[in-house]
């Protein structure tokens, strides 16, 4: 074998090691552009900042890709509303489709107090199936099961970490005073 054979080898083997890498790359950049063209969407239960006993749902794109034709099949709504203008059967997001979501969108719905409502009146969970394309019309449906439950018996920091419970807080402690306030007066009036 001469030296021109042994450089043609190494030139070969060059040449299948670049068409290897090459072809690495090329699969490692059509993964690239699925994870930054996908949606994800989420949705979850949320205890208001400044009052533990108001539930939110959160509906939000966390994906780095809209989500196209997007529609929600709301199962198994949320049973103890003590107004019907927050059902969520109600609500435009769950009647009509949604043609886009863009990332980091959110939605924000008041679900209701649940003050005064008792443990079996939660433990049926909020069932929402989303439907939804990506930009390469690969269809997504996800179901989530929101257990309301877990959103009970939550105390505020007091007074907070943030300006809206610290201002929840004393407005707390005054109606508290108040009321005592009024008790004493009613008390004393009667006697």
């Amino acid at each position: 074998m001469e030296i021109s054979d042994y450089i043609n080898s190494i030139v070969a083997f060059a040449a299948i090691m670049t068409s290897i890498l090459t072809f690495f790359m090329i699969k490692e950049s059509s993964r690239m552009r699925k994870h930054y063209s996908s949606p994800e969407l989420s949705i979850y239960l949320k205890n208001a900042e400044a009052s533990p006993t108001l539930l939110f749902l959160f509906i939000e794109n966390l994906g780095m890709g809209t989500a196209y034709d997007v529609s929600f099949k709301l199962e198994n709504d949320f049973k103890h509303y003590k107004y019907d203008g927050f059902k969520l059967s109600n609500k435009a997001m769950f009647k009509k489709r949604l043609e886009y979501f863009y990332p980091q969108q959110k939605f924000e719905f008041l679900i209701d107090s649940l003050e005064g409502l008792t443990p079996s009146q939660l433990e049926e969970p909020l069932i929402i199936t989303a439907f939804y394309k990506d930009v390469f019309g690969k269809k997504y449906s996800r179901k989530f099961i929101l257990n309301v439950d877990l959103y009970t018996s939550r105390e505020m920091i007091s007074p907070g970490d943030t300006h809206a419970r610290v201002i929840s807080y004393h407005i707390e402690k005054i109606q508290q005073s108040l009321r005592t306030l009024t008790q004493h007066v009613v008390t004393h009036h009667k006697k």
